[in-house]
């Protein structure tokens, strides 16, 4: 991992006020802060949901809940919800802890993360109390 983004990652961290600050804004805030030179990503509602619901069904799969593998494909969940782009991405991540799953999150990200196409973003944090694990999913979509 490059040294800026590590320096970046610690940062983010250390600078979230602890009582104000959750994950899910943690990750918000570091995956905005890899974007190089692009605009920044704009946060919705409805990309939260979209990202909550992907979320879900990786959860459930962990969780032997579910028969249906975790989702891999936010677009259709998105035009569900009335988005109108036309492409996305998931980053999808687990740690036992926000440092972990923040790094986890920019790894899976590398390469779409600086994708100047993705002008939203949606995130989703939850506790798998089965596996001891902070799942994040992150969609990207323009």
């Amino acid at each position: 991992m490059p040294v800026s983004v590590s320096i970046f990652i610690a940062a983010a961290i250390a600078l979230a006020p602890a009582a104000a600050a959750d994950t899910a804004d943690t990750v918000r805030t570091a995956v905005g802060g890899a974007r190089g030179d692009c605009r920044p990503l704009r946060p919705s509602p409805m990309m939260d949901q979209a990202a909550a619901q992907i979320n879900k069904t990786t959860d459930d799969w962990i969780n032997f809940t579910s028969r249906s593998l975790p989702e891999t494909d936010a677009l259709p969940v998105l035009k569900d919800l009335g988005y109108g782009g036309s492409t996305s991405a998931i980053l999808s991540a687990a740690s036992a802890t926000e440092v972990g799953v923040v790094k986890a999150t920019l790894l899976q990200g590398y390469a779409k993360i600086p994708d100047c196409s993705y002008s939203d973003i949606g995130v989703s944090t939850t506790y798998n109390q089965r596996k001891r694990l902070i799942l994040t999913t992150v969609v990207l979509a323009g």
